[in-house]
């Protein structure tokens, strides 16, 4: 069996979500689960400043719009 990546849930429901949802990726932070779609950038970081240091570190070029959760601005947790 193999091993799961690190920052991955491992153990059944993860396996169960990922074979329901296979057009997302699935990661635990801090116990906190975060599904987002394969191929969408996000970032993880324990301060704003990491945040920062890793989105100014990116190419210039903008990403494409892609649609986000309602309630959040364009862009948001990507």
């Amino acid at each position: 069996m193999p091993v799961p990546a690190p920052g991955s849930p491992a153990g059944l429901p993860a396996r169960v979500f990922r074979a329901l949802y296979a057009d997302f990726e699935l990661r635990t932070i801090g116990g906190t689960h975060v599904a987002v779609p394969k191929g969408t950038p996000w970032y993880a970081a324990s301060s704003l400043a990491g945040l920062a240091r890793q989105i100014s570190s990116l190419p210039s070029d903008p990403a494409p719009s892609l649609p986000c959760h309602p309630g959040y601005p364009a862009g948001a947790g990507t």
